[in-house]
């Protein structure tokens, strides 16, 4: 079992015995282990394995806790939440889903309305029962039907990127173990950095062709973390791993691996047309290769794929018939997409000031090791008090403290000042202009308000992109991947205003955000936009989220010249003192 799905049932214990009236320090522990859990780097299951005493030295996890997560990585359950699951509503952990009802609320409405599922609660909504309940109203009686609405809308069998990832590079670091295995890589949508991902597509080619495929798909169907054998084939086998991801793993001839890889990561379209446009030169194309007639003429290397039908090579997260074929055949190369190896700095991060977990050394540090030349340090305002927001004192410590570790660092790495500055109801800024020009950079978001009427929301972003001070606008739709959709706002004028007024778009590279999609950032670089591909990393580790955001803006057609924080730091902070 993985550290998230671990950290997922003790944060639902906890939510269950707070639903129960439990002891608070008791379902608080379960919270705070959930949390340290999910941002640890290392795999629980390794130090489970090479030595359990180990997770005494983990924060925040005491002895009963160890036992239990000992009990959910060795046998994937724990016998104390299936036990309190059973004196539990099923559907009021459903309930807990939806956006804005924590386990209080769900607590009222249980012992209140007897509410005990979805079904139950949009009947009492629709009825009007939820606003007479203390604490209640019509207000958040409409939110809640909207919540109803949104989780209905939302994927349940689709994945965050970087979970599909982790599995992905898991198995295959597994199955690479296999002696009988000559290349082997991941396919599908998260070879083209989709944002969320309903199955993994895993291709093997074998080192003699002579020899039965049974080896490879005994070795794929044992894998620890299969939950259930779909299908077992000598080409094809499908497994359900314990996440409840779906992993395909198909095994082709070496000279058809690269034809394999091209069918089994380009969309459908995409692959119609290429279909298409074989069938126009006389040729056959198919995940086996290019055909003409009986003869294969190509298939071992993906370009030779396109080669064959007159195209350039097309990057993998270009494949979505979006123009990509079309401006292949006019051109007849493709635009040099932006590369992970091209950024030097990220702009968006937040340490102890405001909701981070580390000071501001640490994540300066981490970013160092990355190779950066620079990284914004860009604490919440006072005005989101739930993340701990900085006041002026705050900020100005802060300020001191940067000051001090950029003598340190002695111009090797430069930390910048920032701040994310909440975006107000009306739409001024959460800091006075005094604080603002005192900043490397601004980064501008909106945290609340969510639900504004759309033309009060666009009037809202576009006065605080027009503060001189604002320049980048973070996370412009304020999207959370299969939990909360978009603000409604007229995307048009927001990116016209934010070209007009040089305010940068960003690119969040948070798997849970991954906010400015990409038919926004397709759109916003014909209109002559800038961006940013920012972590917004709170701990660490999430600096190695910047890996998705470079995905998305690959989506997005996005060159090296597109994205500010590419650029040299003294070219960067030019750039910014020159839009002031």
């Amino acid at each position: 079992m993985e550290n998230k799905q671990i950290a997922g049932i003790l944060s639902e214990m906890a939510d269950i015995l707070e639903i129960q009236g439990a002891d608070f320090f008791r379902l608080n522990a379960y919270r705070k282990a959930a949390i340290n859990i999910l941002n640890m780097p290392q795999d629980l299951r390794e130090i489970v394995d090479k030595n359990p005493r180990d997770l005494e030295k983990l924060p925040g996890i005491g002895k009963g806790l160890q036992q239990k997560i000992i009990e959910l990585v060795t046998t994937g359950k724990c016998q104390e939440h299936e036990e309190i699951k059973k004196t539990f509503p099923e559907g009021l952990l459903e309930i807990l889903r939806l956006r804005g009802l924590g386990p209080k609320k769900v607590k009222l409405l249980y012992s209140e309305l007897q509410i005990k599922n979805l079904t139950e609660l949009k009947m009492a909504a629709e009825a009007h029962m939820i606003q007479t309940l203390p604490g209640m109203g019509e207000k958040s009686e409409a939110e809640i039907l909207k919540s109803i609405s949104e989780y209905a809308n939302f994927s349940s069998d689709r994945f965050l990127i970087n979970d599909a990832m982790q599995e992905a590079l898991q198995i295959i670091e597994y199955m690479k173990k296999c002696k009988d295995i000559k290349q082997l890589e991941y396919a599908g949508s998260l070879r083209r950095s989709q944002d969320s991902i309903g199955d993994i597509d895993i291709l093997a080619t074998v080192k003699d062709s002579k020899k039965s495929h049974k080896s490879i798909m005994e070795r794929f169907v044992q894998y620890p973390e299969v939950l259930n054998i779909v299908a077992e084939g000598e080409t094809k086998s499908s497994i359900t791993l314990r996440s409840g991801i779906d992993v395909d793993l198909r095994v082709v001839n070496d000279e058809s691996f690269g034809a394999a890889m091209h069918y089994f990561t380009g969309n459908k379209s995409h692959n119609i047309k290429i279909r298409d446009l074989a069938k126009k030169k006389g040729l056959k194309v198919s995940e086996y290769g290019v055909f003409k007639e009986e003869k294969m003429i190509a298939g071992a290397k993906e370009k030779d794929i396109f080669d064959a039908v007159g195209l350039p090579y097309i990057p993998p997260e270009m494949r979505s018939d979006n123009g990509e074929i079309e401006y292949g055949l006019a051109k007849g190369k493709m635009p040099k997409l932006v590369e992970l190896k091209d950024i030097r700095g990220d702009l968006h991060n937040h340490s102890l000031y405001s909701d981070g977990e580390n000071t501001v050394e640490e994540m300066a540090n981490t970013f160092i090791e990355k190779g950066y030349e620079y990284f914004g340090i860009a604490d919440h305002s006072s005005v989101m008090g739930v993340t701990g927001g900085m006041g002026k004192n705050d900020i100005s410590n802060q300020w001191k403290e940067i000051e001090k570790l950029n003598k340190k660092f002695k111009g090797k790495f430069t930390i910048l000042k920032s701040c994310e500055v909440d975006i107000l109801k009306d739409g001024s800024l959460d800091f006075d202009d005094e604080t603002l020009s005192k900043l490397d950079f601004v980064v501008i978001s909106a945290h609340m308000y969510q639900k504004l009427p759309a033309d009060d929301q666009t009037k809202r972003l576009i006065f605080a992109i027009e503060n001189k001070y604002s320049k980048i606008l973070g996370h412009p739709t304020g999207r959370m991947i299969n939990r909360r959709a978009e603000m409604e706002f007229d995307m048009m004028k927001v990116i016209s205003a934010c070209v007009k007024n040089h305010v940068a778009l960003e690119i969040n590279s948070n798997p849970m955000r991954l906010d400015l999609v990409d038919k926004y950032v397709r759109i916003a670089k014909e209109k002559g936009a800038k961006f940013v591909i920012n972590t917004d990393a709170h701990a660490p580790e999430q600096a190695d989220f910047i890996k998705y955001g470079v995905g998305i803006a690959r989506r997005g057609w996005l060159t090296k010249n597109d994205v500010l924080n590419t650029m040299s730091l003294k070219d960067l902070t030019a750039y910014f003192k020159s839009v002031y």
